[in-house]
């Protein structure tokens, strides 16, 4: 009888050993699963997260070009504003009349107060353009003669005066 004794202790002894082992195992596939769980949430997170920015930096890179092109398309257009408001650039053509000895000269015109005359809300890069003077090609067998032809358009006594003449090498 002490060996079935000892050996119902023995086998009680391993089935709560077997107990607590399956409630050990239990416990730890719960614990994998969780585990798991955990990790497939946090890579479709990751993944989300991941095509946020993704669409992010394509559209900053969009943001970036349209920049780069409206920066493009401002240098230009301030260029060509200054080309336009430049005066040196700009040469009136009095007529196109010319005989065949005729040379052809740069004459400077200036009145200030013609612009205002005509027309007080005249673009002020015109106005400014009478002030400081406009550049007229004029052709004539030489300076005096265009100059006399610039002074019928011109004339002396209506304000306008020639401040410099140049020969046109056009």
């Amino acid at each position: 009888m002490p060996y079935v004794f000892a050996a119902l202790v023995g086998f009680a002894s391993l089935a709560v050993a077997l107990l607590l082992a399956l409630r050990r195992l239990k416990v730890s596939e719960e614990r994998i699963a969780n585990a798991v769980s955990r990790k497939r949430a946090q890579a479709e997170r990751i993944k989300r997260i991941a095509r946020v920015t993704l669409q992010q930096a394509e559209d900053l890179r969009t943001a970036r070009r349209r920049k780069t092109t409206a920066e493009m398309g401002s240098e230009d257009l301030e260029q060509r504003l200054k080309a336009a408001a430049s005066v040196d650039r700009r040469v009136y053509v009095l007529d196109d009349r010319r005989a065949k000895a005729d040379s052809g000269w740069i004459l400077r015109v200036v009145n200030g107060q013609y612009a205002a005359k005509v027309n007080a809300n005249l673009d002020p890069v015109a106005l400014e353009s009478w002030k400081r003077g406009r550049r007229f090609l004029v052709w004539g067998l030489d300076e005096k003669k265009a100059r006399e032809k610039l002074a019928t358009r011109y004339p002396d006594g209506k304000g306008f005066a020639v401040t410099g003449a140049e020969a046109y090498r056009g």
